[in-house]
């Protein structure tokens, strides 16, 4: 009986890992260009060669003046209402004050035009010398009472310049790029 019941549970465990398993998958390294990051504040965003994780291109963000300036990259018309979706980005300081945090902020505007601000990962530490990865899961997207919905990095120093490549989009549900 009891190993009948361990089985049983192994088989649930393993019939509800895989229903939330992701199915569909994209991936923006730059080489086609900005890729539907737009500006964001009166930062300065263009796609270079002078550093990349993969590939050869990545997007270099510079001339911030305000923690949340850089690029925004609006997911309501490119996720499925009802999905759930994983994010991942590579970011690499090109200058940054000793210590900086970079993390993924979520904007979505309601019906009434307010928005609403959440910080969808933890921050980790901007490094000059090397790509840090931050990761969002299980990200439940919804556009009922929005009308808009995008993604955007923080860096705690204001003035701190950033490579951005490799973001990669995973979800149950279909990925409009």
């Amino acid at each position: 009986m009891r190993k009948s019941f361990m089985l049983m549970l192994a088989l649930v465990l393993c019939l509800s890992m895989s229903a939330f398993a992701a199915e569909y998958e994209a991936v923006i390294d730059f080489s086609y260009g900005e890729s539907g990051w737009g500006p964001m504040g009166g930062a300065v965003f263009y796609v270079t060669n002078e550093d990349a994780r993969s590939e050869s291109l990545s997007l270099a963000v510079v001339g911030r003046t305000q923690t949340w300036e850089g690029t925004i990259f609006e997911l309501f018309n490119v996720l499925e209402d009802g999905g759930v979706y994983n994010f991942s980005i590579w970011v690499k300081a090109l200058e940054a004050a000793p210590g900086s945090q970079v993390w993924i902020t979520c904007v979505q505007v309601d019906t009434a035009g307010d928005a609403h601000y959440s910080r969808l990962c933890d921050p980790v530490e901007i490094s000059t010398t090397e790509w840090v990865e931050l990761v969002v899961e299980n990200f439940e997207f919804t556009k009922e009472g929005y009308t808009g919905t995008a993604i955007y990095l923080e860096v705690d120093d204001e003035f701190a310049s950033y490579l951005m490549d490799d973001f990669k989009i995973t979800g149950n549900k279909p990925i409009h790029l």
